[in-house]
């Protein structure tokens, strides 16, 4: 590490040749960014789960529905219907629209004077009043109708569009929703609200937000970073060498994502504005190594070569324990945080590289005079950190209490912090997005699916007690109040067998005989029930409607349904979960687990490398200790102010972990060195307080404000993720100057109160 650096000083016009030749190289494939968000990205990634999916996607079709939503209390008078028909068309001519359901096309099944009708309830517009009424009753007897494509009250309906994503490319959804857009615009002035919602539209909206982020964050980050730095530095040309490299890093690493065809989504939108804010850390390190051999009268050199010697094992540490949070992130069974952590962790390790070769390289063309001065405010931390030292050395079993009672605290808050993965928790309040999904969910019932498959044998749903089965479940689904609306193949046999008998009862009844159900499929043909029977009849399909948007209550309903399912329904059927929703809400359980075994393989592989690197297992099991305490606040925090684990707040330990522990590498490194070189633990400790309080309490800042450029997001994940960061920035100094040393004095047993208070002599 230190020959690297002293290379980079000696043939500094190499290491920009090569860097320009590569940034070119890197900015010539940009143009093949793209911005992407699908919805399997949210989803588990796990084989079994996932195969369950595609089995029921292959069987009986998609169960992602776009609706579009009519609402208007003279919804039915002729003339609107008229107009919604001629939409309706227009929608139907879009070439990505595979089929819709409406009542223009569902079937209105009745027997009259002997006769079986089967023309759709809107096959003729109703003239008047009474015809109005009429449909109107009928429809709603249809549990495939009622709150799903018409309200109870008649003033809303819904056309239901599946769309063909077998052609699936880049703008797709963005040429959807505008060819929706000008099919529905005529019915915007004639009724009194016209919108459609699904994933088309939800991907438009997150990509716009994206490219508002891009606009916003990154320029953003950068001037703050551009301004943190002068303020430090007080020299220009010193301040733009961070600035330098971590832009150059962003361009080879979004090079690297066009190459790989690794998109721009909701996650790696971010990676940019990180490589800007967390990047830029080592390099103040390093400059202020280097200022300071400057200002003890070394040639540049000379200068270069003793922060080589300083620094290099410690960039060296803080860079691969940083790249380890990120990498852990990608162990999320998770598309989007598994495109998240190894992107970032390329990014940093381009980062790494210019680190250790454009900064010495940018020091050796510099003169004396533009790296010389004094940190702003360099003595005032020190002075303040020099204090607080003294302070705790006078009180340290009182703090050590106080500690342990806030890491308490914290732990017990921690276990109330809930898990979630709702995709409009991606939308701001002022979307209206989230709006129109409450509104389905309130006048119909929500966007969000639910698959249930029932598996038999030798043609189960084509016997009566296996279809009473289906509706013996649908039941239980109906009396749990966090589901809204289901559908199956008994809800298709009940409205046939109402229709061709010419009952009209309330509920639609299901025949008892065997015989009947056969005769029905082989009159209409399984074509007209392929969205709930498999065509050997031996799969069903429960469609299941709701609008939960808490991962954990949906599970918790989940696990009644299956319960329920153990106890009560036929031994010879078999039950399987599977639906967009539930594996958006078994990701979150992903989430929490992996959330979990990276925290712990983290600081276990922090403990075994500076244990192996420094010598001293002692060293390394203070350097977990001190990392713990800004995490468990952190959890404690989300806890008590009930902030979800999502998408966006799941990488703030393993993130947080690896940038802080960046802190207490430098602390350590230097201690330990001084303790080799023969000094005392408490002089080893003033004298890395001294040096380290500057550089570190700097970054801190950079990095905490850096951060909260972040809260500026279009997406409340991420918009949380840069306010907790920053705030684990700032607990972070309290485990490196409070922890360590309080640690450290409790582990030597020659070190005693009476002796730190004597030997401690101010900076100045």
């Amino acid at each position: 590490m230190k020959r690297l650096i002293t290379a980079a000083a000696h043939r500094p016009w190499l290491v920009f040749t090569v860097t320009l030749f590569i940034t070119l190289s890197a900015a010539l494939q940009l143009s093949a960014l793209r911005i992407e968000i699908s919805a399997e990205g949210m989803m588990v990634n796990h084989p079994e789960v996932v195969a369950d999916y595609k089995e029921s996607l292959q069987t009986f079709g998609s169960d992602a529905v776009t609706v579009i939503y009519l609402e208007d209390e003279g919804l039915l008078q002729p003339a609107n219907l008229t107009a919604i028909r001629q939409a309706l068309r227009r929608i139907e001519a879009i070439p990505r629209v595979s089929h819709t359901t409406s009542l223009f096309s569902v079937r209105y099944l009745r027997t009259e004077n002997g006769y079986v009708y089967t023309r759709p309830y809107l096959e003729s517009i109703p003239q008047s009043q009474n015809q109005v009424e009429e449909i109107t009753n009928a429809a709603l007897l249809n549990p495939l109708i009622e709150r799903n494509l018409l309200s109870r009250d008649g003033t809303v309906m819904a056309i239901n569009l599946y769309l063909d994503m077998q052609d699936y490319h880049r703008g797709f959804d963005e040429a959807v929703s505008r060819a929706l857009d000008e099919a529905i615009a005529p019915l915007r002035s004639r009724l009194r609200q016209v919108f459609h919602l699904g994933d088309p539209s939800i991907r438009t909206g997150i990509s716009k937000q994206i490219r508002n982020d891009l606009k916003i964050i990154l320029p953003l980050s950068l001037s703050v970073l551009a301004l943190t730095l002068w303020l430090i530095f007080k020299r220009s040309c010193v301040a733009l060498i961070p600035l330098l490299t971590a832009g150059v890093s962003v361009v080879w690493t979004l090079g690297v994502m066009a190459v790989m065809e690794i998109p721009v989504n909701v996650m790696t939108s971010i990676i940019p504005a990180l490589l800007i804010i967390i990047g830029s850390t080592e390099d103040i390190h390093l400059i202020a190594e280097y200022r300071s051999g400057i200002r003890a009268g070394l040639t540049r050199l000379d200068a270069i070569r003793s922060m080589a010697n300083y620094m290099g094992t410690a960039i060296l540490l803080t860079f691969f324990t940083t790249s380890l949070g990120f990498l852990s992130i990608a162990l999320n069974r998770i598309d989007l945080l598994q495109q998240f952590g190894l992107v970032t962790a390329v990014g940093l390790a381009f980062n790494f590289l210019l680190t250790s070769t454009l900064v010495p390289a940018c020091l050796q063309g510099l003169s004396r005079d533009d790296c010389g001065g004094h940190l702003s405010a360099g003595t005032s931390f020190s002075s303040a950190a020099e204090k607080l030292f003294s302070w705790q050395s006078r009180h340290p079993r009182r703090l050590f209490l106080v500690l342990a009672l806030v890491m308490l605290v914290s732990a017990y808050w921690s276990t109330r912090i809930e898990v979630n993965n709702s995709v409009m928790d991606y939308f701001p309040a002022s979307s209206s997005l989230p709006e129109q999904a409450a509104q389905i969910r309130d006048k119909l019932s929500g966007i969000q699916t639910l698959t249930i498959l029932i598996n038999g044998i030798d043609g189960a749903f084509l016997k009566s007690a296996n279809i009473q089965q289906l509706h013996k479940l649908q039941q239980q689904l109906e009396a749990q109040a966090e589901f809204e609306k289901s559908f199956s193949f008994a809800d298709f046999i009940s409205v046939v067998h109402s229709g061709i008998d010419g009952e009209r009862a309330d509920k639609a009844p299901l025949p008892e005989s065997d015989e009947l159900i056969e005769g029905y499929m082989s009159l209409l043909g399984h074509a007209s029930a392929k969205a709930f029977v498999s065509p050997d009849f031996n799969q069903a399909r429960i469609i299941v409607r709701h609008g939960i948007e808490s991962s954990k209550q949906l599970n918790q309903a989940v696990e009644e349904i299956v319960e329920f399912a153990e106890q009560s329904l036929d031994s010879s059927l078999k039950m399987k979960i599977t639906g967009s929703s539930y594996l958006n809400s078994q990701a979150a359980d992903y989430m929490a687990d992996s959330q979990s075994r990276s925290l712990i393989m983290i600081l276990g592989v922090i403990f075994v490398l500076i244990t192996l690197l420094l010598g001293n297992a002692k060293i390394g099991l203070v350097a977990v200790l001190s990392n713990l305490f800004p995490i468990v606040a952190l959890f404690g925090i989300m806890g008590f102010f009930n902030i979800a684990l999502d998408t966006g707040t799941v990488m703030v330990a393993a993130i947080a972990l690896g940038v802080c522990v960046d802190h207490s590498m430098h602390f350590m490194v230097r201690y330990q060195r001084l303790m080799d070189s023969g000094s005392s633990q408490l002089d080893s400790l003033l004298q890395t307080i001294r040096h380290e309080s500057k550089p570190i309490i700097t970054t801190s800042l950079a990095l905490g404000l850096g951060f909260t450029t972040l809260a500026f997001s279009a997406f409340p994940p991420v918009s949380q993720f840069g306010i907790l960061s920053a705030l684990v920035m700032l607990l972070a100094l309290i485990g490196t100057f409070v922890l360590i040393p309080l640690t450290l004095k409790f582990c030597d047993t020659h070190l005693d109160t009476a002796r730190t208070e004597t030997n401690i002599q101010p900076i100045l």
